[in-house]
């Protein structure tokens, strides 16, 4: 049977490809295959509120569905990173965001940097991709890195 740590252990393996790349990895796959890995941990982030709530072995810790779904909810929207990374996964999922705003500040993708290194075999390549929001420019990868630590810490102090 399927469990929410199936998600959250493929969100962390698309958590590792997305560091590979901030940090720098063999360049070997078109520059496209990139920011696709990118938005996958972004999309897979944000899922893993849904296979949370829906397994069933969670229920036990909160007694109800609604119990549930307001623990979750409010863990999402009480992290910038995961209303962030809620208002991102929605954009990729509907081309732009249809739905109402968590984080009311309007994250887009904007600039992306490529650094690449020919001096040694094989060639690497890194990618640092900006989140532009009403804030101001934020580093994609810090708002994963900051979502992974916000579900650890979701998921610990419910001691799932």
């Amino acid at each position: 049977m399927s469990s929410y740590r199936e998600q959250y252990d493929r969100m962390k393996r698309w958590y590792a490809r997305f560091e590979a790349i901030d940090k720098g990895r063999q360049h070997d796959v078109s520059s496209d295959n990139y920011i696709d890995e990118i938005y996958a941990f972004f999309l897979n982030c944000y899922h893993l509120k849904d296979w949370i709530r829906h397994d069933p072995a969670v229920l036990p810790v909160f007694a109800t569905d609604n119990a549930v779904k307001a623990a979750i909810e409010g863990a999402v929207n009480a992290d910038r990173s995961l209303k962030l990374c809620a208002d991102i996964c929605n954009s990729l999922k509907h081309l732009r965001l249809t739905q109402r705003e968590r984080s009311g500040e309007s994250p887009i993708f904007g600039a992306k940097h490529f650094a690449l290194s020919l001096g040694a075999e094989p060639p690497t390549i890194s990618l640092k991709y900006v989140v532009d929001t009403t804030s101001g420019p934020e580093d994609a990868f810090q708002i994963a890195t900051d979502c992974v630590k916000a579900w650890d810490s979701f998921l610990g102090t419910h001691r799932l």
